[in-house]
């Protein structure tokens, strides 16, 4: 038997499924998807691996063999199995990768080697002097770590052929043993050995009377239950234990991340006709038993939420699961809430922000059927369900569903397509500003598209104001014009809350030199950084590399140092001062780096106990308040402009959402966007809520500079330390492209618009240069794509740098 295993810590040059002979006596253990440790490499290193295949054939060559199991029953099913060589043959990553991005980290093993030394007279002869004096102090060492450590000097010092030899002798005889990173968490729990124990029939104390007759009751108890409502204390239980009365025990327990909720008797969740039509929709289209996908195009506040309620629901009373998906963690608490209420505990949450325990057991809840709604982020895409029926994107457009910062570089709308294929699930796309690409497919028939154009429960769209900055005198408060902040001044005076937005953090954004122009920026970053008040510092937004406020130019020495533009704590901040009364609290990735953080804040704003919300992206999509009937936008500008084509898509996106923020309960909402360029088309389309007009602008634009969704567009990154060998690697892709091209019998469509640097050239103290190409995003086009990425990255001149492909990803 043959073992295909997917190993560790490969590199894409010359990653595969490496063949392993699996041992006779294990071979019923040997199954897809389980994890093994296995020697690899010239050194024979052990490392964690996954069976992917195995097959009965005889080899060629000697084969390595299986050095243990780590899992008795497959960790990935064989439906899980089948994403990993998806994603593999669809992101240039390597097949561990994969595995790594389904598996929660907690899983993963510390794999430790050890040799167990055997004292041998014989032969020693043929021993070199330098053997016979390691022998010599293997001879010496006190326990098992001694001998370790004394093997591993060794080996790091070269000397690995002596310690082969003394293997080939049988003196050390190498093993492995495993511990996972994260244990599995219990609890001591205790029963009757008897369950018909009659307390007459042995003499037992009061204290002992009393544990026994509440056993009897209530079968098995932690031993901490029992002790609380007994009063006693764990001696009383042990000593029971010792007449083999009761019996000890250890259960598994899971970390939840959140208390589970009872499902309230509310009033039958109506549907106005509009939400019923979409609802019947969707559920003809999944009758048909086919996968599909759907997009629902929802003004904000049409109730797109109450359809996926009752969509949910229809699909738990066909014995179906449902994922469901949010765009920021930020939206999950919410979200959560809503979904707890209406179906109790059967739900399991994924996303960053949880611990490592909690990932792990929300993922066995998962795994073992335990739960019936998945909710979270990019992540929960892989949680491994196998009667899925349903999978739902909530504002799908949004980037952070594109994995570009590491590999795997997928799009979790792919990835959910794929696994509704694999179930015969549908796959539902919800936004009121769905993406361009998924909009183009809707209106050419390869979605189903659904519209809601009504705001729910009669709810009116906020009135937008559109305020010219040109003509704005100077406010008390930096970057609020005295218009908003009288309506400011109104909604404190009503009691209603208010939502300010400000895309970018800290305290002020530039420092710079009056006498010479020196600007502060991060010595490992092309970048400037911004001034933190709260701290005094200046900080990276991208290494997170941070120094004090300098009193002098180290250019010139000169003192005249000028901060310049605002964040949100100096928003913050003057607004403070200008209402002093008001309740305010802020919201970025300075006061919400953990999920209690953010939940706290989140569920603080929405009792009503601040008045004004000031915050960044965090603030703008998916959040429901009833109580804020103002929203206003501070530098709106900035949103406009950028070095990816889908910088006007994201720009409407977020001015549509954050609007739609306002006016969401009973009462009438008010919107101000302040910008300098009042005309500009996305500042107007979004300002009236107009999708479509700006989707007809966007469209002709993209088809006549031959972008997405008329292309694909791949990203060819190479990063490396030295600023000359990037630029190396960069003409080197580029000529074994060309090279790899001129050989091929089949037309593969590609525009190579060659070497460029991005506008952070510089990152962490590593130079990027990126390659872009317009293509078709096929099969034949990744292989040729993953052909040139192998050789390239496997030549001398790219052995210290990085070099990856994106499809479809972020170009910045």
């Amino acid at each position: 038997m043959i073992a295909k295993i997917a190993v560790e810590k490969t590199s894409i040059r010359f990653d595969r499924l490496f063949d392993y002979a699996v041992p006779d006596h294990q071979q019923a253990q040997a199954k897809i998807g389980c994890r093994v440790s296995v020697p690899f490499g010239n050194a024979n290193q052990y490392r964690q691996g996954v069976i992917l295949d195995i097959k009965n054939d005889q080899p060629e060559i000697k084969l390595k063999t299986i050095a243990g199991f780590l899992d008795d029953q497959p960790i990935l099913s064989s439906k899980m199995v089948d994403i990993v060589f998806y994603l593999v043959h669809s992101t240039f990553c390597t097949y561990y990768e994969a595995i790594r991005t389904i598996l929660p980290a907690g899983f993963s093993y510390f794999l430790k080697k050890s040799y167990q030394f055997i004292d041998r007279l014989e032969g020693l002869e043929n021993y070199s002097p330098h053997q016979l004096e390691l022998l010599s102090f293997l001879r010496k060492a006190a326990n098992q770590q001694e001998v370790d450590r004394i093997v591993q000097h060794q080996l790091e010092s070269g000397r690995r052929a002596d310690i082969d030899f003394l293997i080939q002798q049988q003196v050390l005889t190498p093993s492995v043993s495993s511990k996972r990173k994260l244990g599995d968490k219990t609890v001591n729990m205790v029963k009757m050995t008897d369950p018909e124990f009659d307390p007459s029939s042995c003499k037992l104390s009061q204290k002992q009377k009393k544990v026994v007759s509440f056993l009897l009751e209530l079968g098995a108890v932690s031993i901490k239950e029992v002790c609380y409502f007994c009063g006693v204390t764990d001696i009383v239980v042990k000593n029971l234990a010792k007449q083999g009365i009761v019996t000890l025990y250890e259960q598994e327990v899971y970390r939840t991340p959140y208390e589970a909720a009872t499902p309230t008797r509310k009033p039958e969740l109506v549907l106005t006709p509009q939400q019923q039509e979409v609802l019947d929709g969707l559920l003809h289209q999944y009758y048909t038993n086919r996968p599909s996908v759907a997009l629902l195009h929802g003004i904000t506040g049409s109730g797109k939420t109450q359809v996926f309620l009752k969509l949910i629901e229809k699909m738990i009373q066909m014995g179906k699961q449902t994922i469901l998906m949010v765009p920021e963690i930020s939206l999950t608490p919410q979200m959560l809430q809503k979904f707890q209420l209406a179906f109790g505990s059967e739900i399991a949450v994924m996303h960053s922000s949880l611990s490592m325990g909690e990932q792990m057991d929300e993922y066995k809840r998962i795994k073992n059927g335990e739960v019936k709604i998945v909710i979270g982020t990019r992540s929960a895409v892989f949680a491994p369900l196998e009667q899925l029926g349903l999978i739902i994107m909530d504002e799908e457009g949004e980037s952070t569903y594109k994995s570009s910062d590491m590999s795997p570089r997928y799009h979790t709308r792919d990835v959910a397509k794929y696994r509704c294929i694999q179930q015969k699930a549908l796959l539902l796309l919800a936004s009121a500003t769905p993406s361009v690409e998924s909009y183009y497919a809707a209106k050419q028939g390869v979605y189903s598209l659904y519209e809601l154009n009504q705001r729910y429960a009669d709810a009116q769209l906020p009135e937008v104001t559109l305020i010219d900055m040109r003509q704005e005198p100077s406010s008390l408060i930096t970057g609020v014009s005295e218009y908003l902040a009288e309506e400011i001044a109104r909604n404190l005076q009503q009691g209603e809350q208010s939502i300010l937005l400000l895309n970018r953090r800290g305290y002020r954004s530039v420092l710079s030199c009056v006498d010479c122009g020196w600007v502060a920026e991060c010595p490992h970053c092309s970048v400037g950084m911004t001034y933190h008040r709260a701290n005094g510092y200046l900080m990276c937004h991208y290494c997170g590399y941070s120094q004090e406020l300098p009193k002098t130019c180290p250019e010139c020495g000169g003192s005249h140092l000028m901060l310049t533009g605002q964040g949100t704590q100096k928003i913050e901040e003057e607004v403070q001062q200008y209402f002093p009364d008001a309740r305010v609290l802020r919201m970025d990735a300075d006061t919400t780096f953990t999920r209690a953080a953010l939940e706290s804040k989140i569920q603080s704003f929405s009792k009503g106990e601040y008045d004004i919300l000031i915050g960044t992206q965090i603030v703008a999509k998916g959040l429901d308040f009833p109580n804020v009937t103002l929203v206003g936008v501070l530098s709106a500008d900035s949103m406009l402009f950028g070095d990816d084509f889908k910088c006007h898509e994201h720009a409407f996106s977020m001015l549509t959402q954050v609007v739609g923020r306002s006016g969401r309960g009973g009462k009438k909402g008010r919107a101000y966007i302040q910008t300098y360029n009042p005309d500009h088309p996305v500042i107007r389309q979004a300002a009236s809520q107009d999708y479509q007009s700006f989707y007809q602008d966007e469209i002709v634009e993209r088809e006549a500079f031959f972008y997405p969704p008329f292309c694909d567009i791949c990203l060819v990154g190479i990063t490396g330390r030295q600023e000359q060998q990037v630029d190396i690697g960069a003409r080197l892709f580029l000529t074994v492209l060309k090279q790899a091209t001129k050989g091929l019998r089949q037309n593969i469509p590609m525009k190579v618009l060659g070497r460029s640097k991005p506008y952070i050239y510089k990152m962490n103290n590593k130079y990027r240069q990126r390659i872009i190409l317009k293509c078709r995003n096929n099969t034949a086009f990744r292989q040729l794509m993953r052909k040139v990425l192998v050789y390239t990255a496997s030549r001398k001149e790219c052995s210290n740098l990085h070099l990856y492909c994106d499809i479809n990803g972020e170009i910045n």
